[in-house]
């Protein structure tokens, strides 16, 4: 069984930790990250299976120039095959990996729930593919702090644009972390202390 976790409730929003990624994420729209380039010879882990489920297009695409992975850049795929569980996939671009910040992660965050709120989905994954680029795990060690802060503004910005009457009420319910298994219980424990510090702030 794969671990999951659920750090808590915001907004309405169930925000959780699975050990997932891309591929398997079973929601409605399941968010990617992905740099120019990885710092190895490739992509590894979840991005890796995510491209493999499709085929190796998702590095075409990138290859070709038609998603370069430029900073926040997004692309959607909502004609996927039965080996993606997700209804539909949206990559967001990274950059350049030697210029990467936990800002960027933050704002690729935030940007994911922009989208999911746009798009009125009930249920949203998301990987950061760190990792998966090539980025040690101490140098992404405060990523999570960082996206969890990032996605709870978020969420409060989108319930406040509602309640102006300017958008409809969100539908999102549901908001995972794609966290792999092998750094599961730290990462985990550390989008628990964000959350916990950032409802503190606000309540």
């Amino acid at each position: 069984m794969r671990k999951q976790q659920t750090i808590g409730t915001w907004q309405g929003v169930s925000i959780e930790c699975v050990a997932w990624d891309g591929a398997m994420a079973d929601v409605d729209l399941s968010f990617a990250c992905m740099f120019t380039h990885e710092m190895s010879s490739g992509l590894t882990g979840g991005l890796r299976h995510l491209d493999e489920a499709l085929a190796g297009r998702l590095t075409r695409l990138r290859r070709e120039g038609a998603f370069r992975g430029d900073l926040l850049e997004t692309l959607l795929i909502n004609q996927l095959p039965t080996t993606v569980a997700a209804k539909a996939v949206m990559l967001i671009g990274m950059g350049e990996p030697l210029v990467w910040t936990t800002t960027i992660s933050a704002r690729a965050s935030a940007a994911a729930i922009r989208a999911a709120t746009q798009r009125g989905v009930a249920s949203a994954a998301f990987a950061p593919s760190l990792l998966d680029a090539g980025l040690s795990p101490k140098t992404t060690e405060c990523a999570a702090c960082s996206m969890m802060s990032a996605v709870m503004n978020a969420i409060d910005a989108q319930v406040h644009i509602a309640s102006l009457g300017l958008a409809p009420e969100p539908t999102l319910r549901r908001w995972v972390f794609d966290v792999g298994e092998a750094h599961f219980d730290e990462v985990a424990r550390q989008f628990e202390e964000a959350f916990a510090s950032y409802r503190d702030e606000v309540v």
